[in-house]
């Protein structure tokens, strides 16, 4: 028999559900461009009007209650999933998403059989809940490229135990069958009390998990915003130089710098304009994170200056690397206003094993300002019988 008071914990998920309802749209009137914010509201405010007629079922098949209950409150979770597709920004299955609500209410309402009892009925919803909660789960787990959200984990698994207590009520709904009705006079098996109150945990752990992921991602954006050039999207001088460090403190093995310099960038910003300069600096960078690895570090160290660390790489991979960069770049032109222009670079290269960040610099720099002395548009080595810098 059920020690719980089910009426109880009906009127306080309705509560809590509409509670985050309202939170969720006020944040996305303050942020309208989150519209997985929209989504999660719609996904609390559904299953609150759920819960509504679902307090109100008899023992009697009622298609509002019954049916239209049922599939509001699973209209629920597929608003959920609809947002976290938008939350990591992948494609929308707007017809998948509402196929369980959809599944629900034909079956309940076109098959008397099903419709009349109430412990196929909820073995059938066990299933589609179950499902959904999978399926959260999973999209929950699967991070953008470059973002670890700490919560991402303890959520995913909250909604896989939440679907998998549910699934617990098909074998439990025939060695105790459920009564029928919403009378609070008839007595409940045991298990019907309990894992109703764990909805109404689900529900608030649930509510405040998105909270959570949205408060993290907001903080992995400004993170972002921080260490990104604004411009090219690169890692910026900051960004660039602290990763540098650490990669070169790492004792990763043998790696290269290349520190590149666009020539006479002053000129195509005086005579084609800033707007010309700025698509300049955005081309370069395009080609330069084109040709790397996902482990190599690129960044724009500022004005026309860029920069690439390419761990576990030979000096001849690297001269390669330059060369190639250098030639698409003389090759291959780009638009602006004014016409079509193409831009050169120089390179200086500087490669060893357990340099420091500020070693391999210095002799980047060197080799570089080599360059630049030679004619520039060309990639120069590093070598220990290149002269520093002229005083």
């Amino acid at each position: 028999m059920a020690a719980i008071h089910l009426p109880t914990i009906m009127l306080g998920s309705f509560a809590a559900l509409l509670v985050f309802s309202v939170f969720f749209i006020l944040d996305w009137l303050r942020a309208r461009h989150r519209l997985e914010l929209l989504m999660w509201s719609l996904s609390f405010f559904t299953a609150a009007i759920g819960f509504a007629l679902l307090s109100q079922r008899t023992r009697d098949y009622n298609f509002f209650t019954i049916s239209l209950g049922n599939s509001l409150a699973l209209a629920g979770l597929a608003f959920v999933w609809v947002g976290l597709r938008l939350f990591d920004g992948r494609r929308l299955h707007i017809a998948a998403a509402f196929a369980g609500p959809v599944f629900w209410t034909v079956l309940t309402a076109g098959v008397p059989e099903i419709g009349s009892s109430v412990n196929i009925r909820l073995c059938v919803y066990s299933v589609l809940v179950a499902t959904y909660s999978i399926l959260i789960a999973r999209e929950v787990l699967r991070d953008k490229v470059g973002e670890t959200l700490p919560s991402r984990v303890v959520v995913a698994i909250w909604f896989f135990l939440h679907g998998s207590i549910y699934l617990l009520r098909i074998p439990f709904s025939f060695l105790w069958p459920v009564v029928a009705g919403g009378d609070t006079r008839v007595l409940q098996p045991f298990w019907y009390g309990i894992i109703t109150f764990e909805l109404f945990v689900h529900i608030i752990v649930g509510g405040f998990s998105f909270f959570v992921l949205m408060k993290e991602r907001m903080e992995w954006e400004h993170r972002k915003a921080a260490e990104t050039d604004a411009l090219t999207g690169l890692a910026n001088r900051r960004a660039f130089f602290s990763k540098l460090d650490r990669l070169t403190s790492e004792d990763l093995g043998r790696g290269a710098l290349l520190y590149m310099d666009i020539d006479h960038f002053k000129r195509i910003n005086d005579s084609q304009g800033h707007a010309a300069g700025d698509a300049a600096l955005r081309e370069v960078a395009l080609r330069l994170g084109e040709g790397v690895r996902a482990v190599d570090l690129v960044g724009r160290l500022g004005g026309e200056e860029f920069a690439a660390f390419l761990p576990d790489t030979e000096e001849g991979d690297a001269m390669a690397f330059g060369n190639r960069l250098r030639e698409v770049l003389a090759r291959e032109g780009f638009k602006v206003d004014e016409g079509e222009i193409s831009v050169s670079v120089s390179i200086g290269v500087a490669s060893g094993c357990a340099l420091s960040s500020d070693e391999l610099l210095k002799r980047a720099d060197i080799a570089l300002y080599r360059s630049k002395l030679g004619g520039r548009d060309r990639v120069t080595l590093w070598t220990p019988e290149a002269m520093p810098l002229p005083v």
